[in-house]
Order: C-alpha cells, then structure tokens, then sequence
C-alpha cells in the first residue's frame, strides 16, 4: 500500500472548499440511534436543557468575530463561510426560529467581507408547520437519514424532503448505511427513492466509537467499492466483517481529494490516518459546543494549539481565543489522532516544508492577521 505524503481537495468550483462554523447549538434530539452516542461529549442527551436564547445571541456575536479574523487573512475568493447549525437535533429548540432570524440580522456588518451560507444539518423530522417557517432562514439543508427510525418518522422525513426541494433551497440527503443487513437495504431503498425525486444524496459509511460494532460484510464492502470506484482489499477484517473506518474514509462534503499534490488525478475515498502531519484545520473549521461554552478547531479531531487533544478557550473568555486567532506566531497543528474523521479535506502534508507549500493558495502573502 502506497501511503501518501500530503492531502488537500480538488479544485472545484462547484465544491468550493470554505470556512466551516460548527456550532452544535442544542443536544436534545428526536431520535435515538444506537450509534449515536449519549452524553455530554456524544451525540445526544436529553437530560440536558436548551441553552437559553440569550447565551445562543452572545455565541454568534463571537463567532463571527472569530471568523472575520480569519477570512482577513484570505484571498478574496476564497473568503467563504458555511455556518452548520446543528445538534443533537437544532430544529428541536423551542426557539429556533427566533436564533435563526438573528443570525441574518447580526451578519449584516460584515456582510461586505465575506459570504455567509446558513445550512443546518437535521434528521428532518419536524412538524412541517415549522419547517415552513425555519426554510426562509436557511440557504442549505442537509439532512440525515437515519434507518432506525419509525415508518411514520421516515415517511415524514420524505414529506419534508419534498417540501424543502420544492423550496428553492439547496438540499442534500445524507444516508446513513447501517450495516445491519435489513437497515442497509432501507437505506439503498431509500437512495432510489431520492433518486426517483431528483434529490441529492450522499451514502456515508457509519463512524462508529470502538466498543461499538457497525463493521461491514462482504456483500456492503462490493456495495461500498462501487460506490467509490476503489478496491478495498486492505480493510481491516474483524469478526469476518470489515471495518471500514479503520482503513479510509469519504469527505463528509462530498469533495473528492487529491494526494501527494497531484491535482489531476482525485479520489473520493481516502487514506485517512495522519499522526505526526501539519494540519490546516484551524483555517478552515472552528466547533462550538453551546452546551459547555468550549471552544474547539474541529468537532470530531479537536486538536488544540498545543499538540494535544482539547479546546481552544470557551465561551467565558473570548478574549483570549480573539487574541490567540490573530496571533500570527501560534503553533501549526501538528495531528497525534490515530483517525482522521471531519477535518479530512483540510490540506495537510507530513513535511513541514510541503505544509506551507500547499497552503501558499490559501493565504494572502506576506499577511498578518489583524
């Protein structure tokens, strides 16, 4: 097996790689699937109250200080920003909808800056009265299909998918392929449902914690290597079944990716382990965890300034992250993860001299961040 040296997305007008603001807003959800993870540092936890509207107001005034600094420090065209408002389950919040009418209003200062796209990430199912009135606020809708809900769920999951597709808003279906044999056809019944109603979609294999077993067999392997259009001889086999997370990965976004800095030749799935790699995720991710008021780089990698594994600063002193994030000299991430998850399009490179190569692009020359 051929490893490579550097990572970085394909240049893709279409696909264009931004800023992603990850702000995990609430933990109650809807649902409750067994691969989701309850707790504070999981998925979902209903025991947890919403956070208050107030608190929600305060954290977008931060983060889009918080962005602003970054985006200085980009070429124009590339000063794009996605806020991912998600959680748990954000549409669940009580509020929502008053949250989401004041993050238009508070993006008007900076409006001329940069480009804000509002999406959330959602399992969809809402009462379609009140998605009627979250869809004017929300400029994309991803939204995740998950086979071990309830046919009267799924069914209003689909409702709501049309209704949103008939929206004029940009629309993706993330399907979920539990490898559960009886939930792995729902789930490609539910890809030619989407395809039938001309909807995007993107199957995404399962991440799931270690002590947990969501491996594949060797018929959803086939399934999987059609999918990408890639051999998967090298996975790791457990228990005559394949753990695909152990072995690569697809970017969450859908961009297909290039290595060792070959920008003609792409692949959607990847190797996907990087200890000891430069990272960009810093440049292009920050996670906000309302619950806690910490502050990461990333959702799922969370690597921190100082070569471990941990927040940047909370929400109780913005401060000092502000500061931190206009300080040209702050350390470049360097990855100790044993698997990289979101954060995987983030160009990277194993070499340090390579690193500041590839991120050359990416940057404004001879730039300091203000």
């Amino acid at each position: 097996m051929n490893l490579p040296t550097s990572l970085e997305p394909r240049i893709d007008p279409n696909n264009r790689i931004a800023f992603l603001l990850d702000w995990e807003l609430t933990l109650k959800c809807n649902l409750n699937c067994s691969y989701c993870e309850v707790g504070t540092y999981g998925g979902h936890d209903n025991s947890i109250q919403h956070p208050a509207v107030e608190d929600c107001l305060q954290t977008i005034d931060f983060m889009f200080q918080y962005v602003d600094i970054y985006m200085a420090a980009k070429p124009r065209g590339i000063r794009y920003v996605i806020l991912n408002v998600y959680g748990g389950e954000s549409l669940h919040h009580p509020k929502i909808v008053e949250i989401l009418s004041a993050l238009h209003d508070r993006y008007r200062p900076y409006q001329d800056r940069w480009h804000l796209t509002i999406t959330t990430t959602t399992n969809a199912v809402v009462p379609s009265q009140k998605l009627k009135q979250i869809i004017p606020f929300i400029d994309e809708f991803t939204v995740s299909y998950h086979t071990e809900s309830t046919p009267k769920q799924k069914q209003q999951v689909k409702s709501n998918l049309l209704t949103i597709s008939a929206s004029d808003r940009r629309l993706k279906c993330v399907v979920l392929m539990h490898s559960n044999p009886e939930h792995f056809e729902d789930a490609k019944n539910m890809i030619h449902w989407l395809n039938q109603n001309n909807i995007k979609h993107l199957p995404r294999q399962l991440d799931h914690a270690p002590d947990l077993d969501f491996n594949y067999n060797q018929q959803q392997v086939i399934w999987f290597e059609k999918l990408y259009k890639k051999s998967l001889n090298d996975a790791v086999v457990k228990n005559n079944k394949v753990d695909l997370a152990d072995t690569g990965r697809a970017c969450c976004g859908g961009r297909e990716l290039c290595a060792d800095r070959d920008l003609k030749k792409s692949q959607k799935f990847v190797y996907n382990k990087f200890p000891g790699w430069y990272c960009s995720v810093n440049e292009f991710f920050v996670y906000i965890k309302q619950v806690t008021g910490e502050i990461f780089v990333n959702k799922d990698c969370k690597m921190n300034f100082d070569g471990a594994v941990g927040p940047i600063g909370n929400l109780n002193n913005i401060e000092s992250v502000l500061a931190q994030a206009r300080d040209p000299n702050k350390p470049i991430i360097q990855c100790i993860k044993n698997r990289c998850v979101c954060g995987l399009c983030a160009p990277k490179a194993k070499d340090l001299d390579t690193y500041k190569s590839i991120m050359e692009k990416y940057e404004i020359p001879n730039n300091h961040l203000l």
